[in-house]
């Protein structure tokens, strides 16, 4: 695993990249469960030139609706952080009939 891919695993803002394919997987963004951490280093004149880190989403069978797509790091902790928000908008939602049934 090279230095790129261990900062990513130790970030401490926000829900981090990890959390946020936990997240999309357990809810089954884009009609998988399975995504992947793809670090790709790019050499150039016996150089390292490059290194793209990105994630990919993985189907098991061809899926009529959607195909594998590469997304950016901070793609990913945005789709995982609107699960979040949906859950808290529902449990508040939820909040708000209790109170108004109590009344």
């Amino acid at each position: 695993m090279s230095e790129y891919v261990r900062v990513i695993e130790q970030e401490d803002e926000g829900i981090g990249l990890m959390k946020a394919l936990s997240i999309l997987s357990a809810n089954e963004h884009r009609n998988t469960s399975r995504w992947e951490l793809v670090e790709k280093q790019c050499f150039k004149n016996g150089r390292l030139d490059e290194t793209h880190i990105y994630v990919m989403s993985v189907y098991d069978k061809p899926d009529p609706h959607f195909e594998p797509t590469k997304f950016l790091v901070f793609e990913i902790e945005a789709m995982a952080k609107s699960y979040i928000m949906e859950d808290i908008e529902n449990q508040l939602a939820e909040l708000r009939e209790e109170y108004d049934d109590e009344d």
